[in-house]
């Protein structure tokens, strides 16, 4: 369960990604993107709405009053299905893609990942490999962790392919990166990636943001 400051920080990390998206959607640039970018208003719209039940549970709970984000409908029920069934999948039952030029990195991931649960793991060493695979992949995967800095295509590259394609609108993409700068992990963040993990990648660590997403995830799933 998130604390009630746990739950502000990513109902203000949304917020931010909304009102970004509201007010470039419609640019000349964007309009390749205008079918994606509009889905996944539709997402974060979804998200923070749960966040607020949260929130107004926990304020029935504590008799506290708490600010909610939105009083908008829910998503489709088709959408609405799907991150459900996240809210639901069994570690065993998630599939992951390592996304990394890096095999001793690649390695570490793969263990991270099977401590947690996670069975069923792909390994890609090339950005355009990675996004090939995800194409092919069936059925797709429900969990990317990709190398920000790679040779041809950069991370936010295999991102914005994943989200270009319409069946992987509710996988989590998370950005295994050394670059820490606000800066460019706001850029990232703005771009729609999920989350990001900074090296030297710490199992915890790794396993706790996953967690967010997969909440029957933890480290007392270790074999």
């Amino acid at each position: 369960m998130f604390t009630k400051s746990e739950l502000q920080l990513m109902g203000q990390t949304l917020i931010q990604r909304k009102d970004w998206l509201e007010k470039n959607i419609h640019k000349p640039e964007l309009a390749n993107s205008l079918a994606q970018n509009q889905k996944l208003l539709s997402i974060i719209e979804s998200s923070l709405l749960k966040i607020s039940q949260l929130m107004r549970e926990q304020s029935t709970h504590t008799g506290k009053e708490v600010n909610h984000y939105i009083s908008t409908p829910a998503a489709s029920p088709i959408r609405q299905a799907a991150l459900n069934r996240r809210q639901e999948l069994e570690p065993g039952d998630i599939k992951a893609l390592i996304v990394d030029d890096d095999q001793l990195m690649c390695d570490l991931l793969t263990a991270y990942l099977r401590y947690a649960g996670i069975q069923m793991i792909d390994v890609a060493q090339d950005g355009m490999v990675g996004i090939t695979m995800m194409y092919e992949a069936n059925p797709i995967y429900d969990l990317v962790l990709c190398d920000w800095n790679m040779p041809a295509k950069s991370g936010i590259d295999v991102h914005n392919a994943m989200r270009a394609a319409e069946r992987y609108i509710n996988a989590v993409f998370m950005l295994v990166t050394a670059v820490t700068e606000a800066k460019q992990i706001k850029a990232a963040i703005d771009e729609g990636v999920d989350d990001y993990i900074a090296k030297p990648v710490e199992q915890e660590k790794l396993v706790k943001k996953i967690a967010r997403f997969f909440p029957k995830v933890s480290a007392t799933n270790a074999d």
